[in-house]
């Protein structure tokens, strides 16, 4: 319910409402994607060989 509390927060009618929440999901997407490489590439093994 807390989702449908924000969503409705949003300003405009329904229709701003949702191109908004699109772009706020893709956004949110991107960056959590960009996370997800970072942590790969920087903080999780490389499937090398342990020596």
């Amino acid at each position: 319910m807390r989702i449908v509390r924000w969503f409705n927060a949003l300003p405009g009618p329904r229709v701003v409402q949702v191109i908004l929440a699109f772009v706020i999901f893709v956004v949110a997407f991107t960056a959590l994607m960009f996370v997800y490489d970072w942590m790969g590439n920087n903080l999780l093994d490389s499937g090398g060989t342990i020596s």
